[in-house]
């Protein structure tokens, strides 16, 4: 499957209607997809040891916020609220959200801090 910009970018705004996102998710996603200090399409690589395997792309919107927040130096604990939080607004359970939450903190703190 071949993954275009324009393709996924409708995808991702069209989730918020599917999924009756709130505005305030929306934002956060938003800004991570119209920021000038990135490239989502080229640098966002889906989410670090907790990817979503049903989702049918890498750009899950949760991962692709904290894609950004990692790639603009906005990581860390705030970060990962804001996954749980975005994870939440997109349907997944307390529990697996709390984990994967979790997952990604350790994987920040553990080592990927380290690499830039």
């Amino acid at each position: 499957m071949t993954l275009d910009r324009q393709t996924e970018y409708h995808r991702v705004i069209e989730s918020f209607d599917v999924l009756s996102v709130p505005e305030g998710i929306q934002a956060l996603v938003r800004e991570a997809l119209d920021s000038p200090l990135w490239d989502w399409f080229e640098n966002c690589d889906g989410c670090t040891c907790v990817s979503e395997f049903y989702w049918p792309t890498k750009y899950f919107r949760p991962c692709l916020r904290h894609d950004f927040d990692c790639w603009t130096g906005h990581n860390g604990w705030q970060a990962s609220v804001r996954f749980y939080r975005i994870q939440r607004a997109y349907g997944m359970d307390k529990v697996r959200a709390g984990l994967r939450s979790a997952g990604v903190t350790v994987a920040w703190y553990a080592c990927l801090k380290w690499r830039r």
